[in-house]
């Protein structure tokens, strides 16, 4: 399947300083050949004003006083909070966040993770691999203009808006939202007993939420 995303579309969104791009000798050797390429070649945003914020860590070393280093899940100061996780979940990558749920990635099989801050300690698949995740990030930032206050929208473009971003995610990396419905849909559940928002649904809310008060 060729690649979602390259460096010319991130710098489109994000600018070429506001992409950070890790030295490949200090990446874990047992990290997928494809997300290797993708951090190296491509980067990840750092770009405080949007959803998606790179991990502290990265940039201060932290534990092992090393910058420009991710972290792993074993040094969450959480970690012995967390039960029935996937094996080998304490070598994944700490890469960022959003919403204040930590995103890690799964060094080995390529696979990005969430893990809500929600008190649960569980893991939940975002992406199916680091490719579909940096699209994702492309399409919410190429449509900024239409969702920071500045973009013209009228009342009745709300919905199309997020629903045109949801599709043309969905169609690159179906996984994130198999069995879930928007959350502007007459079929979402709001109750209180209702799952938790998926962490894509609760941006696109966002997104949602930022147009309909544009106009």
């Amino acid at each position: 399947m060729p690649q979602l995303v390259n460096r010319v579309m991130m710098e489109s969104a994000f600018s070429p300083g506001g992409l950070v791009t890790p030295e490949e000798d200090k990446l874990p050797a047992e990290l997928d050949e494809p997300a290797r390429s993708l951090l190296v070649n491509v980067g990840l945003p750092d770009d405080r004003s949007f959803f998606f914020v790179i991990d502290g860590g990265f940039f201060e070393g932290e534990a092992q006083e090393i910058p420009h280093r991710f972290r792993r899940c074993a040094e969450l100061d959480c970690f012995s909070e967390y039960e029935d996780m996937p094996r080998g979940w304490e070598n994944w990558l700490l890469i960022g966040e959003i919403h204040h749920d930590a995103v890690a990635l799964d060094p080995v099989s390529g696979v990005v993770y969430c893990l809500p801050d929600d008190g649960e300690f569980q893991a939940r698949v975002l992406n199916r691999n680091l490719d579909s995740f940096l699209f994702f990030l492309y399409l919410l930032a190429s449509e900024r203009p239409h969702d920071d206050f500045r973009g013209a929208c009228e009342l009745d473009d709300t919905e199309r808006v997020a629903a045109s971003l949801r599709e043309r995610m969905a169609g690159a990396d179906p996984l994130p939202f198999d069995g879930v419905e928007p959350a502007w849909s007459e079929g979402f559940d709001w109750s209180e007993d209702a799952p938790r928002l998926p962490t894509w649904e609760c941006v696109l809310w966002d997104v949602h939420e930022a147009v309909g008060q544009a106009e």
